[in-house]
């Protein structure tokens, strides 16, 4: 089906799909996550179907960069398996310097994409060329760049002119793939599609992606809206973590897909080894799981029992279990229920509404009367898990004294 416009919603393919959970996600948590679990998760992915992930960013030494390689080599991963590591140019030397001590491994680097953001840091100076120049000293063939973006206001002609041109800019550098950063996560789906469209009919030999961030709750419509306009290039993480609100969560991103015969990245994704990814990615991160999650939520299909069931009503057959809540008790709740699992060999067809009653009516005292101890007992776990969070986060005033110590001691030290 395609619009007049030229959008497309469905029956097609997007070449590439890269994973940001190892970098995105890793952002988010407040926690040292150890490089063997970070691994353990690519290979969940890995084994999900994804191929493509963004395995560190910035300052960070890249650690999984080097196993996701070595595993590679080992079979452990499979063969088509590939990295991108992001290059911020406001810490850009620091990223190069582990990279230039493993230019040993000459084939690894060509094979990375080396991604780019924050490019006009320092443009006067001409940081961005300096940056690139120093990677392909060591070997590097691939680069992507981020155009980043505060669209709260829109997009004008003016800063449609702006993206335009840092585009320009990274094109004349070599630079293959443009990534589109709605950083503030203010897109909106209408002018997604104005943009995406307009850069596609005016790059056309670019590869295009849109990095889409949820603080508004769009990451999904827009990610969809991006590739429905042209865009070549998914980008998401698991459960959509990511900074702040996140970004687009990947299996909702495959699910919606697969519905509409839209063909992502270069293998069969397969969505519930995705979805067992996606739990486990928030056990890795210590995270409170969302558990009425879109497609992922470990409780997403666990449904209300009986009367206010639309699903059921409409026999969708969807695959779920179910819970009795106080609001759906009814006699034909109570029909249903004893159907479907008494073993007392009951005519249930045969009771009267008028002999159920009683039933709904003892069972709603029973109810509420646990309240008490149901209540008491939550704030008890979540005042627990509140205090976790609180007393396992470094906060910045944390950062500041322990520098501050190490630098007093170390001034002592030196007279």
């Amino acid at each position: 089906m395609t619009a007049e416009s030229g959008i497309r919603y469905r029956d097609y393919s997007v070449p590439y799909l890269v994973d940001e959970t190892l970098r995105e996600g890793i952002e988010r948590t407040a926690f040292p996550i150890s490089v063997d679990a970070k691994v353990a998760l690519l290979k969940s992915m890995a084994a999900a179907g994804l191929r493509d992930f963004v395995v560190g960013c910035g300052p960070e030494e890249p650690l999984v960069w080097d196993r996701l390689h070595q595993a590679r080599e080992a079979h452990e991963l499979p063969a088509d398996t590939r990295a991108t590591f992001i290059i911020l140019l406001n810490c850009w030397e620091t990223a190069f310097a582990y990279f230039q001590s493993r230019q040993h491994h000459r084939q690894w680097i060509a094979d990375t994409v080396f991604s780019f953001g924050m490019i006009t840091y320092r443009q006067g100076e001409r940081e961005f060329e300096r940056a690139i120049e120093a990677f392909r000293s060591i070997g590097a063939v691939r680069f992507k760049a981020s155009v980043l973006n505060n669209f709260r206001k829109g997009v004008s002609e003016q800063r449609y002119g702006e993206i335009r041109r840092q585009i320009d800019w990274a094109a004349s550098l070599g630079v293959e793939i443009i990534r589109i950063n709605d950083s503030v996560g203010s897109l909106q789906p209408h002018v997604t599609q104005w943009l995406c469209s307009k850069l596609v009919k005016d790059y056309p030999r670019l590869v295009f992606c849109l990095h889409a961030h949820n603080d508004n709750g769009l990451a999904l419509a827009n990610t969809l809206q991006a590739i429905h306009s042209g865009f070549q290039m998914v980008e998401g993480a698991l459960a959509g973590f990511g900074n702040r609100s996140g970004i687009a969560p990947l299996e909702q991103v495959v699910k919606l897909c697969k519905a509409n015969n839209i063909t992502l990245g270069s293998c069969e994704v397969d969505l519930d080894k995705l979805i067992d990814a996606a739990h486990q990615c928030e056990d890795t991160f210590l995270q409170l799981p969302s558990v009425y999650r879109p497609v992922s939520g470990k409780l997403e299909t666990l449904s209300n029992y009986g009367v206010l069931n639309i699903p059921d009503f409409l026999e969708t057959q969807d695959e779920k279990s179910y819970f009795v809540n106080y609001v759906g008790l009814h006699p034909q709740t109570i029909r249903q229920a004893l159907r479907h699992y008494s073993t007392a060999g009951l005519d249930v067809a045969a009771m009267a509404d008028a002999d159920l009653w009683p039933i709904v009516e003892s069972l709603k005292v029973e109810m509420q009367a646990s309240m008490k101890d149901i209540e008491s007992h939550y704030r008890r776990v979540m005042g627990g898990v509140m205090d976790f969070y609180r007393v396992s986060t470094y906060t910045p005033r944390q950062l500041a004294q322990y520098a501050e110590r190490w630098i007093v001691r170390g001034s002592a030290a030196h007279g």
